[in-house]
């Protein structure tokens, strides 16, 4: 146990130094209550002994300076005094002081005060022991917001210690908005108790040491202490929780090879589009890969996945930024060209796709190259649904199959161009 003790006699605290030392105890020793403050900052004692009448600094100031340093931890204070005075006594006590000792110092009375003390300071803790080793981040503030105590786990999730955060507003663990609004938000429950967050959980943003932003659970509690309140934040990062899930969602809609949204997605797009209303028109275009069977057959599934991926690469870098790109499966994709001006313009983008389909690729070392053949419906012009915009497409690149392939044709009016 670190003992702080504060005595402007060398000779009356000698005796009783010698004996704490002989008990096992480690004595920091100081001459007046200024010096007590700085050597209790330099490193926090788990006990200080302070004579109350002292140069420099009386015993009291210098109890009230150290409960003002604050910390997570309770660290008792016993001042020693020869004076009995029921107002010194009070005002010892109103400074922060947690028990008295008379001068001169029994010092048996001293070690079973010394034991009483760590009794205290063992439920402390047992207590701080708990709530270091829960996998949730629990920290306290004031009713300005400032932060109280902050455990391990506290640490391990924003990446400041405790000594960084104790002190400071709470704020400083919050990105924008959510750090901009807190003062004031915390102004008007103290004022209102009008609850918003406290005693409902929500999912909101965290802001790591090293400057990441990262999603989190957020549960609070206040605790009515006399006249004011602390609250109690319990908080759980849930960055990994929060990628699963987005990568639920994204497998969902998106086709898990070339990332290209999936069927399911290409139809939700379809419908949207179609429920349009502004005398737009839309080009859908079906895309069947020509030559990718030999490819797949000769050289293998890995090459024939390289060659999926490279085409949903070129689909995606050649067309508008607003456009739509789909792998229904197979070796089968789509695309919407939005807000085009006439048929021909999704003519002169389905030419352009397969432009870029039929470049020269190496597949695990073998030059290759494929085409398409591509269907292009137009909306409304061939359809006010999806099932008959999509049936024209198709119907579109068959017919583009049977001409001979590695070509696009417009709807039923069979008009290709090469």
């Amino acid at each position: 146990m670190r003992i702080l003790f504060a005595d402007d006699s060398k000779a009356t605290a000698a005796p009783t130094i010698e004996f704490l030392r002989q008990r096992g105890y480690r004595v920091t020793y100081v001459l007046d209550g200024r010096a007590a403050v700085e050597a209790y900052q330099a490193e926090t004692p788990d006990l200080v002994l302070m004579d109350v009448v002292m140069p420099e600094m009386d015993g009291i100031e210098a109890t009230r300076r150290i409960k003002a340093l604050g910390g997570a931890r309770w660290i008792p204070v016993m001042l020693m005094t020869g004076l009995t005075s029921k107002e010194e006594i009070v005002a010892g006590l109103d400074a922060g002081a947690d028990d008295y000792l008379t001068k001169p110092i029994v010092l048996e009375v001293l070690e079973a005060r010394v034991r009483s003390m760590q009794r205290i300071a063992t439920i402390q803790d047992s207590l701080f022991g708990v709530l270091d080793n829960v996998y949730e981040a629990i920290l306290t503030i004031d009713e300005a917001g400032i932060v109280k105590s902050y455990n391990l786990a506290a640490e391990r999730i924003f990446g400041h210690t405790a000594a960084e955060v104790v002190g400071r507003n709470v704020k400083c663990l919050m990105p924008s908005p959510y750090a901009d609004e807190h003062d004031g938000y915390l102004a008007r429950y103290v004022k209102e108790r009008t609850p918003h967050v406290i005693g409902i959980g929500r999912k909101v943003c965290g802001l790591r040491k090293n400057g990441d932003i990262f999603p989190m659970r957020l549960a609070v509690t206040e605790v009515r202490l006399n006249k004011s309140s602390q609250f109690i934040g319990l908080i759980s990062d849930i960055s990994e929780e929060e990628l699963a899930r987005q990568r639920i969602e994204f497998l969902a809609l998106h086709d898990p090879l070339t990332t290209l949204p999936n069927r399911a997605h290409f139809n939700d797009a379809l419908d949207a589009m179609l429920k349009k209303t502004d005398g737009s028109m839309h080009a859908v275009l079906f895309i069947d890969l020509d030559g990718f069977k030999p490819i797949n057959d000769t050289l293998g599934h890995e090459a024939g996945d390289e060659a999926l991926k490279a085409v949903a690469s070129r689909l995606r870098h050649n067309t508008a930024s607003g456009d739509f790109v789909a792998r229904l499966g197979g070796d089968e994709f789509v695309a919407i060209a939005h807000g085009i001006a006439d048929p021909d313009a999704g003519l002169t983008i389905a030419n352009r796709l397969l432009e870029a389909i039929s470049q020269p690729l190496t597949l695990l070392g073998t030059p290759c190259r494929m085409g398409a053949s591509i269907g292009v419906a137009i909306a409304p012009q061939h359809g006010t649904t999806a099932n008959d915009i999509l049936t024209a497409a198709d119907d579109a690149m068959y017919a583009a199959k049977r001409g001979g392939k590695n070509r696009c044709i417009l709807g039923s009016t069979s008009r290709a161009m090469s």
